[in-house]
Parts: C-alpha cells; structure tokens; sequence
C-alpha cells in the first residue's frame, strides 16, 4: 500500500512536470483557433487558404487573399460568420459577440495582419 501511494505519487508528479513543460514548448491554442479548427478549416483549411478537397480551386474559399465577395473588412467577415451564406455556409447563431471576433482576430492573423494577442 504504502509502495503504491509513493508511485502514485511520483506518477502524478511527473505528470505534472510534464504539462508544465508542454505549456512552455506548445504555445497555447487561442479561442479564435480553437474555434477555427473546430467550425471552419474543414472547408477554408487550417490556414485559410481553401485548399480542402472540397473547395480546391473555388476562390470563394480562399480568406488569405483580397477577393472577398462579401466585403473587405472585418465587420463584414463578423456579419458572415454570424449569418452565413445561403448556399454556401451555414449561419453561427449560436456563437458569442466574443466568439465571432476571436474567429475575426484568427483570421486577420492567417492573413498576416495581426499577431496573436496574449490570452486570446
């Protein structure tokens, strides 16, 4: 009994070293990353540039470059994510003022406009 309380504990010990150390080498994922990989990069892929099997080739999926159809500006990205695209994206009804601008923020971050802000 007591030899396994003495693993257990240099078990969790360990473990705890171990994720402290994770968090200092794997920087931590952000909401609006979070969010991304969880809602979007199926179709806009991991780094926004549409290259998925299914919309390779449709500019439309491409968010890294200048052609948006549905305006230019980051108030406009909010307003699609929020009310989608008949036909082409679903509507994010459910998503919080906070959410969409975290997704808004990961965004202009695939395109190279912002850096990652601390705790975002």
């Amino acid at each position: 009994p007591r030899r396994l309380a003495v693993g257990a504990a240099l078990g969790i010990g360990a473990a705890t070293l171990l994720l402290g150390a994770c968090d200092k080498l794997l920087p931590r994922r952000s909401a609006g990353e979070r969010l991304w990989s969880s809602r979007c990069s199926q179709c806009h892929g991991a780094d926004g540039a549409g290259n998925t099997p299914q919309y390779m080739g449709n500019y439309k999926a491409d968010l890294t470059d200048d052609t948006w159809i549905h305006g230019p500006d980051p108030g406009s990205w909010a307003a699609v994510i929020e009310q989608g695209v008949f036909g082409s994206m679903p509507a994010n009804p459910d998503l919080s003022k906070e959410q969409v601008r975290a997704l808004v923020d990961y965004m202009r971050q695939l395109r190279g406009e912002i850096v990652r802000r601390p705790g975002g």
